[in-house]
Formats: structure tokens, C-alpha cells, sequence
């Protein structure tokens, strides 16, 4: 939410830095404070785009999956860069 906003509104929200959260959550892998690093209920659009800065790929991508929504395209865009679908 941004500072000082009353109610929750699309325009009351700010949008997350995902690139630089990413970054901040390598440095803490880099440090030994943690031993993977992931994500959840990324679409293969929003995975891909992290795929091409991280210099850590995530070890899972946690989503909702099952036989009525499998998510074929994540599940095979997962499986090609050893991300763990869970």
C-alpha cells in the first residue's frame, strides 16, 4: 500500500520490485542465511522474466496444480530450468 492511502484500491497500491527483491534474496543465500531461495504462484511469464536477471534461479515455484488446472506450459518451462513445481 502506499504511504498515507485510505482504503484498498488498485490505485493505492504500489507495484513490488520483484528484480530487486530477487537480489536482496540471493544476497541472503550468498551469506549462508539461507539454503534455497524460491517462489510462489508465478505464471510462466513472470518466472521467465526472472529467469533472465537471476543469477540464483529458484529452487520451487510453489502454485496451485491439479487435475483440473495442471499448468502445462509452467510445468514444462519448470522442468527445462530445474525449477522444483510444488
Amino acid at each position: 500500500m502506499k504511504k498515507g492511502s485510505v482504503g484498498f484500491k488498485p490505485e493505492n497500491l504500489d507495484q513490488p520490485d520483484i528484480h530487486a527483491t530477487w537480489r536482496a534474496m540471493e544476497a541472503l543465500y550468498d551469506a549462508g542465511k539461507a539454503r534455497a531461495i524460491g517462489v510462489s504462484n508465478f505464471s510462466t511469464k513472470k518466472l521467465g522474466d526472472l529467469l533472465e536477471v537471476a543469477r540464483v534461479p529458484p529452487a520451487v515455484n510453489q502454485v496451485e496444480c491439479h487435475p483440473s488446472f495442471r499448468q502445462a506450459k509452467l510445468h514444462a518451462l519448470c522442468k527445462s530450468k530445474g525449477v522444483h513445481l510444488s
